[in-house]
């Protein structure tokens, strides 16, 4: 059997995170694209001289990102997080690749919030949105990262309305904590292979 990649999405406080954790303990490879995002920007030479290149020297402080810095200047120009995010994002789609390749598994996930947002759902076998209604996301977006329901609805205003990413996948996971994760996985798992 060929092997497929599949990713994993959905919006800020929709469980991606924890279905992808479920599908590692159930012994498949995830690949968490933020956390090598950030790898990337310690380890990767043509990141780190890219963000060199578009921050000035400011963005390391010896060898280490100089994340305010950083959040200070994208925040204040659209254009340079942007040119982040064309940097960084291409990084990580080569990363993950090369990552794929040397998986053993049948299926390899890539857990990733921005998948609809880049256009890089196209390039999966497969694309799982997991999906929640937006007042248990904001509840859960507060309780984690202490933020006012201002602050949750910007970060939500950063990402594609659920509903339009629903329009681009029918393989989507329920987590609004009203049906069992698992069975949905594993029925889930039988559809894509």
């Amino acid at each position: 059997m060929q092997k497929k990649t599949v990713g994993i999405t959905g919006g800020i406080g929709s469980g991606k995170s924890v279905v992808a954790k479920i599908l590692q303990v159930m012994g498949y490879p995830v690949y968490f694209s933020d956390q090598r995002a950030k790898d990337l920007m310690h380890e990767d030479f043509s990141t780190m001289e890219g963000l060199k290149k578009l921050f000035g020297d400011e963005a390391y402080i010896s060898s280490s990102l100089n994340r305010g810095y950083i959040a200070a200047q994208i925040f204040h120009d659209e254009s340079k997080r942007i040119a982040m995010n064309n940097l960084v994002h291409p990084a990580v789609r080569k990363d993950f690749k090369d990552w794929a390749k040397m998986q053993q598994s049948v299926l390899v996930f890539q857990e990733s919030a921005l998948l609809f947002e880049t256009g890089n759902y196209r390039s999966f076998d497969a694309v799982v949105l997991v999906g929640a209604s937006e007042e248990v996301r904001i509840q859960r977006v507060k309780e984690r990262d202490g933020l006012t329901d201002e602050q949750v609805l910007s970060r939500f205003s950063a990402q594609m309305p659920e509903i339009e990413k629903r329009k681009l996948t029918n393989l989507v996971i329920e987590n609004d904590g009203t049906a069992f994760l698992v069975p949905q996985i594993l029925r889930l798992i039988k559809q894509i292979t």
